[in-house]
């Protein structure tokens, strides 16, 4: 619990539970992120040891994680459910990992630093590791960074000027954030915010010119309309077309990394409807209305299409909500003395 003019602190530690308890409370806790699995050693072991140490400075937070070895995963069923749309900035302080990022191969050792939006998928084969992570809002980076359409699995390496600079930056904040004052906490936010974007600033646009910046315009154009426009009935190929005098076959083009232009309106329909009916303060709206709310003209067709993205019917996703431990609304300074703080920040900065 944060003391009194102090930010927000919330801590997350498998340290105190038995053994067999271990993972499935890590488990637990960062599901609000990620899927996560033990490594083969770990499960031979039994225990499993991780924490996470986190400060809430209002427009980001930022934490020292630490864990033992594992599998994150962000898959699209993931990342369609929780709708997430925040950077995850991520210092390996020691340890490392291997993994994908979207259509990116990435490598880290002590000392790199890298990107991950959340709102695409990645999968990551990590060592015992103690990280530092900044999870940014996207429109609070975007702002900083407005010319640069793709950061997900950028990686500065720790032995380069601006890779060890920014690595710097991340543990001095850190290391000062216990003393951090609720009345600095956005003047800091802020900075973080325009350290982080001076310093992959260079290497986004190295890396995007390796593909038609007009291309990376017209899809974040794209992507943009579709996401103010997800209630319309017709919103689809033909409209997109004419709308950004664009053929067919550059359209889908554009949208085949994501899976193809019609799924990605499909997923992005469903998941609005998601949130909206897992939200309590959308309960007096019935099922039928959310999902035509949201460009589904059928109630049976959307609860088919919802059962097989999510595993669950659209009334059971409802009811799921209800029953779980944080679906009752508790104040801060109980968030913050149930350890499950950062799990509730990252929850409400979607919203």
């Amino acid at each position: 619990m944060s003391d009194s003019g102090k930010v927000p602190f919330s801590l997350f530690t498998t340290e105190h539970l038995n053994l067999p308890d271990q993972f499935d409370a890590w488990h637990d806790s960062i599901s609000v992120v990620f899927d996560v699995a033990p490594s083969a050693d770990r499960m031979t072991e039994g225990g499993f040891k991780a924490s996470v140490r986190a400060y809430h400075l209002g427009n980001l937070f930022v934490s020292q994680v630490d864990f033992d070895g594992q599998r994150f995963t962000r898959d699209r069923r993931r990342v369609v459910a929780d709708g997430l749309d925040h950077y995850l900035v991520q210092l390996y302080a020691r340890g490392g990992l291997v993994g994908t990022a979207g259509e990116r191969e990435r490598v880290l050792r002590a000392g790199d630093v890298q990107v991950l939006d959340l709102s695409r998928h990645n999968i990551t084969e990590a060592k015992a590791s103690g990280t530092i992570a900044i999870v940014v809002p996207r429109d609070v980076l975007r702002e900083a960074l407005p010319k640069v359409d793709d950061l997900h699995g950028l990686v500065l390496r720790g032995d380069t000027a601006i890779g060890s600079l920014l690595a710097e930056y991340m543990r001095s904040l850190v290391s000062r954030a216990n003393d951090i004052l609720l009345t600095d906490a956005p003047q800091i936010a802020h900075g973080t915010t325009t350290m982080i974007a001076a310093c992959f600033h260079s290497t986004a646009e190295t890396v995007a010119r390796a593909r038609t910046q007009i291309e990376m315009a017209t899809l974040e154009r794209i992507r943009r309309h579709i996401a103010d426009n997800l209630g319309s009935p017709r919103l689809g190929p033909e409209t997109l077309c004419g709308l950004f005098r664009i053929s067919r076959t550059q359209l889908y083009r554009l949208f085949e990394p994501l899976g193809g232009v019609a799924a990605y309106i499909q997923e992005q329909r469903l998941a609005r409807a998601y949130i909206q009916l897992t939200n309590p303060l959308y309960n007096h709206n019935r099922i039928f209305e959310i999902a035509f709310r949201w460009g589904f003209g059928s109630e049976a067709h959307f609860s088919r299409l919802f059962r097989r993205t999510f595993g669950l019917s659209p009334s059971e996703a409802r009811e799921r909500v209800r029953t779980a431990p944080y679906a009752s609304s508790s104040s801060q300074s109980e968030i913050d003395s149930q350890g499950g703080g950062y799990q509730e920040w990252i929850r409400r900065l979607r919203q």
